[in-house]
């Protein structure tokens, strides 16, 4: 595999070095073995600090592909069932009208409740580094749309209901991913939900590229589900240090896609699971058109399929669930362009992070999809 991992190299130090990337981690797995592992540029905006290897990175969404492998390694194990209702875990989020939504429906963004918590006289800092307040703020929504009804990304709302199921268990998905994902990968230093203070010094900061031409206005939806200081709120210690399940994971692109490689294979003899209950997850299918993705009138009409959280594969390198030529292949892609995937029929996976984040995100011209092109086209 070392023609890949010169390829993959060759594509992040272009990157860096035309000025359309700053800092960069790419990693891929075949067939259980990393066959890549590659890093170029600086992690942050002021150039000093080169990316290395260890390098931590803040992985938005991604982390909602991890949260949804914690949630998937309790369902094989019979404490959680995608049919019953998120109620009968966290009697509370029955509030409203929401006592039918089930697992699964909340998994893939149906319960009806995409906006993110605001509380009155509290920052979004503060409100994201107190666990406890969200988990109580997310029950007592009102939904916006009659659950099941509509699909539309819950953004953030997500990570917050996927806690409060595995609170029903007694466990927090920070516990869940440590220990049944990063501990058995042997990924200790690679991989935190709620990252602890004495990691932060190797933390990429990233940071925003200004939209080209006249800032377009955005959706009202669009806000009630996603602050517009989303990147710099990430950024701060208190929040690194929160569990914010659905955007805040650490990671560096090994572990990532170590991770995903887990889920399509053994890697190390670590499989997270079975084959058979892999194949549960991805028959959990829907196609229903995300409302959140067609308010984004500059990129072509977005299709969203999804199974069990994770994001699958259009096949079309002009839509952000771009995972490669594979049908079957998935994953989760994060804000500006990050990605984490995996591909059951190549036994390929891939871990994608970055330092400069898009805002304007036409998915044909991001590098992930050029990343993917490249890894792709050397196997």
């Amino acid at each position: 595999m070392a023609d890949l991992q010169r390829a993959v190299q060759a594509l992040l130090d272009e990157l860096v070095e035309s000025g359309e990337e700053v800092g960069l981690q790419a990693a891929v797995y075949v067939e259980g073995q990393l066959a890549a592992d590659c890093v170029a540029g600086w992690r942050s905006q002021d150039r000093e600090t080169p990316v290395s290897e260890d390098t931590l990175f803040t992985t938005f969404s991604c982390t909602k592909g991890v949260v949804a492998s914690a949630v998937h390694i309790l369902a094989e194990r019979g404490l959680i069932d995608y049919e019953r209702p998120v109620a009968e875990y966290w009697p509370e989020f029955a509030h409203a009208g929401k006592g039918s939504v089930s697992v699964s429906q909340a998994l893939n963004h149906l319960a009806g409740t995409p906006q993110t918590v605001q509380v009155e006289g509290k920052s979004t800092t503060e409100i994201w580094a107190d666990l406890d307040l969200c988990v109580t703020e997310v029950a007592r929504f009102e939904p916006i749309f009659p659950p099941g009804s509509k699909v539309c990304y819950h953004a953030l709302s997500f990570g917050w209901i996927a806690e409060g199921i595995v609170r029903g268990l007694g466990l927090s998905l920070g516990e869940v991913v440590a220990e049944e994902i990063v501990k058995p990968l042997r990924m200790g230093g690679e991989m935190y939900l709620g990252t602890p203070t004495s990691e932060h010094g190797r933390m990429a900061t990233h940071f925003e590229k200004p939209p080209s031409g006249e800032p377009p206005e955005i959706d009202p939806l669009a806000l009630r589900c996603v602050p517009p200081d989303l990147a710099e709120t990430l950024n701060r210690p208190e929040v690194r240090s929160a569990q914010v399940a659905a955007g805040n994971m650490s990671a560096t692109a090994r572990a990532l896609a170590r991770h995903y490689a887990a889920l399509v294979g053994e890697v190390d003899g670590c499989r997270l699971v079975s084959e058979a209950h892999l194949e549960r997850v991805l028959s959990q299918r829907t196609d229903l058109p995300d409302v959140l993705y067609q308010l984004n009138t500059a990129i072509p009409p977005q299709e969203t399929p999804r199974a069990g959280a994770y994001q699958l594969n259009t096949g079309r390198r002009d839509q952000s669930m771009y995972f490669g030529p594979n049908p079957r292949a998935f994953g989760h892609d994060g804000y500006g362009g990050s990605l984490g995937g995996a591909d059951p029929e190549a036994k390929v996976a891939l871990g994608y992070t970055k330092t400069l984040l898009y805002t304007d995100q036409i998915p044909e011209t991001l590098s992930k999809t050029r990343f993917i092109e490249t890894v792709y086209g050397n196997l």
